[in-house]
């Protein structure tokens, strides 16, 4: 395993006033049984003891997209208090992010080797890790948390449920489903859909459809996903309260 450690000044975005906070960067070569993926981490240097886990799926154009700021994103929960993991599952691909359906099985399987690593790493349990997807990899999470159910939640953004998972869950994950009305790429009624299945699983679901928004939040948009996404892991992953005390899906 392969590991860099680059300091970086986060800037804590959701604050009244920008405030400055000291995130460190750690970049690590994993290995899956697809193949070698790079994991970047984000942490404070402020972090407490049993830090709830966030994971960041990148659509298809990588985690330097135009589309969403991910570093910028994970630098936001970083210094909320949590600790940030993108892992680059298209790396299992060569990079590429062609032939979803092909490939859902493939990159899920990479993100959960990812989560195998860092639960070893941090000793922290699946009920303290959440996955964030947008677009592609929020489609990504869902077929991941398949095969890991007890996950604390997921952020569906932009994204789908894969047709071949629809079947897959005896019960899902709490989700936060964010959308855009004018999205052309992933049409809202997939995020609809996905909705009503978790209803049918009698899940934990909220439904945020985004009436000014497309596939690509604007920066307001993005700036209002994030307090949905921060009022969400308020409940599922409370910081300094441990698994114990939280209770499932509390």
């Amino acid at each position: 395993m392969r590991r860099i450690a680059l300091p970086l000044l986060g800037v804590l975005f959701g604050a009244t006033q920008l405030a400055a906070i000291d995130i460190h960067r750690t970049v690590s070569s994993i290995a899956t049984s697809a193949g070698e993926l790079e994991m970047e981490e984000y942490a404070s240097g402020a972090a407490i003891a049993d830090v709830p886990v966030i994971v960041l799926l990148s659509g298809s154009g990588g985690v330097q997209s135009p589309n969403m700021p991910f570093e910028s994103q994970a630098q936001l929960f970083a210094g909320g208090g949590y600790r940030v993991y993108i892992p680059h599952y298209m790396n299992v691909t060569h990079g590429s992010p062609r032939d979803p359906i092909k490939h859902y099985a493939i990159w899920a399987q990479a993100v959960r080797d990812a989560l195998s690593f860092i639960q070893v790493q941090t000793h922290i349990s699946p009920l303290r890790i959440a996955l964030v997807g947008y677009s592609l990899g929020a489609s990504v999470a869902l077929a991941a948390a398949a095969g890991e159910s007890r996950l604390a939640g997921i952020v569906i953004w932009s994204g789908s449920l894969p047709d071949a998972y629809v079947s897959a869950f005896d019960r899902l994950p709490p989700l936060l489903i964010l959308h855009g009305a004018q999205d052309m790429g992933i049409p809202v009624f997939n995020a609809r859909q996905l909705a009503e299945l978790c209803e049918l699983k009698h899940g934990v679901c909220k439904l945020s459809i985004y009436a000014e928004e497309g596939h690509a939040f604007s920066s307001a948009g993005i700036g209002r996903a994030d307090r949905e996404i921060e009022a969400f892991l308020e409940v599922i992953l409370p910081i300094g309260r441990s698994v114990e005390d939280a209770g499932p899906n509390d």
